[in-house]
C-alpha cells in the first residue's frame, strides 16, 4: 500500500513540475496556429469552428469529471450495499466504510484537482494572451 501511494504522489509531483514547462512553451502565436489548423480541418468536415482550443479542452475536462463522478456514485452505492449484506460481519463493515472513506478522499481531490486546474488555465491563459 505505502508503494502505492509513493507512485501516486511521484507522478503527482512530476506533472507538478512538468506543467510549468510545458506552459511556457506555448504562447499565443502557437495558439493562434493551433486553432486556424482546426478550423482549416474542420471547415473542411462542416464542423463549428467557432470553439477555441480552451473551449474543446474544457469540454473533455467536463466529459471526463462526468465519467468519474458516475463511476463515484457507482462504486459508493456498491460500497453501501455490501454494508447492508454484512450482516453484522465486522470485518465486512469495517471494510465497507473504509472503501467509502477512500472514495470521498478520491472525490475530494479530482474536485480540488479541477478547481485548480481551472484557476491556473485562465491564469496562464490570460498571461500568455496578452
Amino acid at each position: 500500500m505505502k508503494t502505492v501511494k509513493n507512485l501516486i504522489l511521484s507522478i503527482c509531483l512530476f506533472f507538478l513540475f512538468l506543467a510549468p514547462a510545458q506552459a511556457g512553451l506555448i504562447n499565443s502565436a502557437k495558439v493562434t496556429e493551433f486553432n486556424n489548423n482546426i478550423n482549416t480541418v474542420a471547415s473542411k468536415s462542416e464542423y463549428d469552428t467557432t470553439k477555441s482550443l480552451e473551449d474543446m479542452i474544457a469540454t473533455v475536462v467536463r466529459i471526463l469529471l462526468s465519467v468519474l463522478g458516475a463511476i463515484f456514485v457507482l462504486l459508493t452505492f456498491l460500497a453501501g450495499n455490501d454494508w447492508i449484506q454484512a450482516a453484522g460481519n465486522e470485518e465486512k463493515v469495517r471494510k465497507s466504510k473504509d472503501t467509502i472513506k477512500h472514495l470521498a478522499i478520491g472525490l475530494a481531490l479530482v474536485l480540488i484537482a479541477y478547481a485548480l486546474s481551472s484557476y491556473l488555465g485562465k491564469l496562464v491563459a490570460s498571461v500568455l494572451l496578452k
